[in-house]
């Protein structure tokens, strides 16, 4: 089966506020931490956690190197954190796609991220709550990559991982 690389977001994919009740996760130096993930969340994270053909990291800019509290709430093995990268990885991305992508060091910081973690790997997964244009851009571009948006299209009150995206998620990641 071929590598998968799945790029994870928290806030508005796994942590979703709207649509759960708040939930302690672990305290992280000294502090608790709570988040509000959806029925589905849990048993998503175990099912990747079980998929030995995806590579996992955690693409969070408002959980950066606390990404793997997750982890630990789940009870699996921690994954790698893809977000932030170095000025030097991000400069090395610039100015390999920058113009082809129209890349922004600032807006596109999570693109940079992910097509510096990205490599040659043969598929790309990215779960987002919404894309930048590059994103998009890169996607349209390289057939390797399945972008999946967890905005509902017609009601933002389902939010995240949910019972009208799961389906489509585990379908592309082959797990179930």
């Amino acid at each position: 089966m071929e590598t998968v690389f799945l790029f994870l977001d928290i806030d508005g994919v796994v942590n979703t506020s709207v649509n759960a009740e708040s939930q302690f996760l672990g305290t992280y130096q000294g502090r608790d931490l709570r988040g509000s993930p959806s029925p589905y969340v849990q048993p998503f994270l175990h099912a990747v956690d079980r998929a030995e053909h995806i590579k996992p990291f955690w693409m969070s800019s408002g959980w950066r190197e606390h990404s793997n509290i997750w982890n630990r709430w789940a009870g699996i093995a921690p994954w790698a954190v893809g977000y932030p990268i170095d000025f030097a990885k991000a400069r090395y991305v610039m100015g390999r796609y920058g113009k082809q992508l129209s890349l922004d060091e600032i807006d596109d910081s999570k693109t940079i991220a992910v097509l510096y973690h990205s490599g040659n790997t043969s598929k790309i997964v990215w779960i987002e709550d919404g894309f930048s244009q590059s994103a998009m851009t890169w996607a349209k571009l390289d057939p390797r990559v399945t972008l999946i948006n967890t905005i509902h299209p017609e009601d933002p009150s389902l939010l995240g991982i949910q019972n009208w995206n799961i389906g489509l998620i585990s379908e592309v990641l082959n797990i179930s």
